[in-house]
C-alpha cells in the first residue's frame, strides 16, 4: 500500500502508466498530451478539497477541450498533494509517431495516498485502459 504523494512520485506514476500503454500498443511517441475529464461520481460524498477541486481546478471551462503537458497535468491533479484523485483512468485516443494524446478521467474527490485506488497496479491512483 503506498504511504507517500507528492508531485514527483505522481509524475512517475503517470509515466509508468503511459509507458504501460505504450507498450502495450507497441507505440513510441516523440512527445504525449492529455486531455483532463473530470468525473463527479454520483452518490459519493465530497469534501471541501474536493469541492474547491471540483470547482477552481478541474472547472470544465478549465479544462474542456483542452490540451495539456504531463507536467500541467501533474501541477493541476497533485495541487493538493499528498492529497490527489482517488482514481484516474489512463486511455489513449489517438496516436502517430511524433504524439499520443491520452484521456484521464478522473474523479474530483481527492484522498490521501493510503485510500487511492489501482494500488494493484503499482502506480496508484491511475489505471491504464486498454
Amino acid at each position: 500500500m503506498i504511504r507517500e504523494m507528492n508531485k514527483r512520485i505522481f509524475l512517475q506514476n503517470l509515466q509508468d502508466t503511459v509507458d504501460e500503454i505504450n507498450f502495450q500498443k507497441s507505440i513510441n511517441p516523440a512527445r504525449c498530451k492529455f486531455k483532463i475529464n473530470p468525473i463527479v461520481e454520483q452518490g459519493k460524498s465530497m469534501q471541501a478539497k474536493d469541492e474547491m477541486m471540483r470547482l477552481n481546478i478541474l472547472n470544465p471551462n478549465r479544462v474542456k477541450g483542452k490540451i495539456f503537458t504531463m507536467d500541467e497535468v501533474v501541477s493541476m491533479l497533485a495541487f493538493y498533494y499528498p492529497l490527489v484523485p482517488i482514481w484516474i483512468d489512463v486511455k489513449l485516443d489517438r496516436y502517430t509517431d511524433e504524439e499520443a494524446e491520452f484521456r484521464l478521467d478522473c474523479s474530483v474527490r481527492l484522498r490521501k495516498p493510503s485510500l487511492l485506488r489501482n494500488q494493484e497496479t503499482g502506480h496508484p491512483p491511475f489505471r491504464a485502459v486498454m
